[in-house]
């Protein structure tokens, strides 16, 4: 007999995170196989139904209960963001966040569910009000997790405990294609993502 078990919080609307933990009586975790061209094929075919953003979900952390499993099964990547899939109806991307380096606010345009499986990464949330940006609370995702963004959701990210996190993350869109913004860690006035406003506005963690 399993026994499983869905845990979520959310946060002002803008994101939710889940974690699946199955068990046998004896206390072990059930450790399934990983195939990184199998999990991009069942997420290309989830996007498609009628519900995406609940089977991508469901997906997602049916295979991070095991982050283990996916480590060792991902090949090694040259650059820090690698795209593993992408059309107009999802993205799939690798993404390696480097300790000492705080990605700044910015929001996707579409639902974008992240799932750790080795490091752990600090999401910070923010709300803008009239000539300011206010964080509102900050989110450790550990290997295991996952976490669904909305599309208005805006995060910085940094890499926790000076280690690298890697992930997978998912978008319900052509990610590369979609006009979103940076937003001033201060102000909260939005600029275009590009690279150069990006590499102007990441900080340099202390």
């Amino acid at each position: 007999m399993l026994v499983t078990a869905m845990l979520a919080q959310t946060f002002a609307g803008q994101w939710e995170s889940y974690k699946l933990e199955t068990a046998d009586p004896a206390g072990g975790i059930i450790m399934p196989d990983f195939d990184l061209d199998d999990f991009v094929q069942e997420l290309r075919a989830a996007a498609r139904q009628d519900e995406p953003v609940k089977k991508v979900r469901e997906l997602m952390t049916e295979a991070f209960r095991d982050p283990a499993a996916i480590r060792a099964a991902m090949p090694e990547f040259e650059n820090d963001d690698e795209i593993l899939f992408e059309d107009d109806s999802v993205s799939i991307w690798f993404v390696r966040f480097m300790p000492g380096l705080h990605v700044p606010p910015h929001d996707h345009q579409t639902t974008a569910t992240i799932g750790v499986y080795e490091g752990a990464e600090d999401n910070h949330f923010y709300l803008r009000e009239p000539g300011r940006l206010v964080h509102k609370g900050t989110r450790r995702v550990e290997p295991g997790d996952v976490i669904a963004l909305k599309p208005d959701g805006i995060h910085s990210v940094e890499a926790a405990g000076g280690q690298v996190t890697c992930g997978i993350h998912v978008y319900l869109a052509a990610l590369t294609k979609i006009e979103r913004s940076l937003f001033d860690w201060e102000s909260g006035v939005a600029r275009r993502y590009t690279d150069e406003n990006y590499d102007a506005m990441k900080r340099v963690c202390t």
